[in-house]
C-alpha cells in the first residue's frame, strides 16, 4: 500500500511539473519565442565557428580563429535584442556591444593574416594553452545553454550574454599566458577592461529589471 501511494505521489509530482512548464511556455509572447529561436541559431553557428576553429600550432593564431566567431555572436545577440527588446538600457549597452565587437573583429582579422603568413610553431604550449581553452569554452556554453526564456527579452538577453562576456575575458586571459605578440596582447587586454565593465554594468540592469 505505501509503496502504490509513494508510486501515486510521484506520478502526481512529474504532472505538476509538466503543467508548470507547459503554463510557463503558455505564457511566452511570440515575440520573446521568435528572439528565443533566433538566439538558438546564432549560438549555433557560434559553437560550429569555434568547434571548428583549427589547431595552427601557433597559440596567438588558434585564439584568433576561436574568438572572431565569438566576436561575431555577441555582435549578432546584441542585433536579436535591439529587434525584439524594449528596455532602452538594455539596448544602450547592446549598441554599445555591437560598436565595440565589430572594432575588435576588424582588428583581430588583420592580425590574424599577418600571423598566417609566419606562425610561431610550439605545439607544447599549443596543448597547454587548449586544454585551458576548451574547459573554458565548456563552462561559457553551458551556461548559455542553460539560459531560458523567463518572460522577459530584456532580462534573456543579459542572462545569455553575461556569461558569453565571461567566457571571452577568460579566454582573454589564458591567451596572455601564452602569446609573445604585442598586438595580440593589447587585444586581449582590451577585452578583458571593455568586457568586465559591460559584465558589472549587466549584473546591475539584470538586478533592476528582476
Amino acid at each position: 500500500m505505501r509503496r502504490r501511494i509513494q508510486t501515486a505521489c510521484l506520478v502526481m509530482f512529474a504532472w505538476a511539473l509538466c503543467m508548470n512548464g507547459a503554463q510557463a511556455e503558455a505564457k511566452l509572447s511570440q515575440n520573446e519565442k521568435d528572439y528565443y529561436e533566433d538566439y538558438q541559431s546564432i549560438l549555433d553557428v557560434m559553437k560550429k565557428g569555434m568547434e571548428e576553429a583549427p589547431e595552427t600550432g601557433d597559440p596567438s593564431l588558434d585564439f584568433l580563429y576561436e574568438m572572431i566567431p565569438h566576436h561575431e555572436a555577441a555582435v549578432s545577440m546584441a542585433e536579436n535584442v535591439l529587434k525584439y527588446g524594449q528596455n532602452e538600457k538594455v539596448k544602450q549597452l547592446a549598441d554599445a556591444i555591437i560598436k565595440e565587437q565589430l572594432s575588435g573583429i576588424k582588428k583581430m582579422e588583420d592580425l590574424e593574416q599577418q600571423l598566417k603568413s609566419n606562425p610561431k610553431d610550439n605545439k607544447l604550449a599549443e596543448k597547454s594553452y587548449l586544454k585551458a581553452y576548451k574547459a573554458i569554452y565548456q563552462r561559457m556554453i553551458t551556461s548559455m545553454e542553460a539560459a531560458k526564456p523567463t518572460g522577459n527579452i530584456d532580462k534573456d538577453f543579459l542572462e545569455e550574454m553575461i556569461p558569453h562576456h565571461e567566457g571571452a575575458i577568460n579566454m582573454a586571459a589564458n591567451i596572455l599566458k601564452y602569446t609573445d605578440n604585442n598586438e595580440l596582447k593589447a587585444i586581449a587586454q582590451h577585452i578583458i577592461d571593455t568586457q568586465q565593465k559591460q559584465v558589472n554594468e549587466m549584473k546591475a540592469l539584470l538586478t533592476s529589471i528582476q
